[in-house]
């Protein structure tokens, strides 16, 4: 047997008792501006499981060019299981949560290795070259021994 409820209402200095069912939905209607037509509201966790399952592809791809350094695929998993496991922190808005969520993980240097700039090559390419020139600009080995022999006699003397 369902229980039934009533409540002590008043509306404009009359009181009255009415059905707590129809009562919250009044106000689940009212309040949440959502027509529900009937509809049972998803558990928590299979809205979660929805919204991450039914990403469109159009969200992802704005999300790899927002947020190149970070694997994406790997973060919505992360931010699945931490919704799954933090049902005393529900979040309303999972699209928000997840930019939030990647936006952070951005921020602390992703996970996905940059490709290399453009300009640090051509400093790598500089740096070469001045080895490469500074080889062929330096002193024949015979001057070298010359010069430390000389300098060995020099701190004897």
């Amino acid at each position: 047997m369902p229980l039934f409820l009533e409540i002590l209402i008043r509306e404009n200095g009359k009181e009255r008792w009415v059905d707590s069912r129809k009562l919250f939905k009044y106000l689940l209607e009212d309040y949440s501006k959502v027509d529900y037509k009937g509809k049972l509201v998803d558990p928590y966790n299979t809205r979660i499981k929805k919204f991450y399952s039914n990403i469109p592809q159009e969200l992802l791809d704005t999300w790899k060019k927002a947020y190149p350094n970070v694997d994406i695929k790997e973060q919505l998993k992360k931010c699945e299981a931490w919704l799954l496991s933090n049902t005393n922190k529900a979040k309303k808005d999972f699209k928000r949560f997840t930019n939030n969520w990647l936006s952070r993980a951005m921020e602390f240097g992703g996970n996905i290795p940059i490709q290399v700039d453009t300009q640090i090559e051509k400093q790598i390419k500089k740096q070469q070259e001045y080895n490469r020139q500074a080889e062929i600009d330096s002193a024949p080995q015979e001057w070298v021994q010359d010069l430390l022999k000389k300098t060995k006699e020099n701190m004897s003397k």
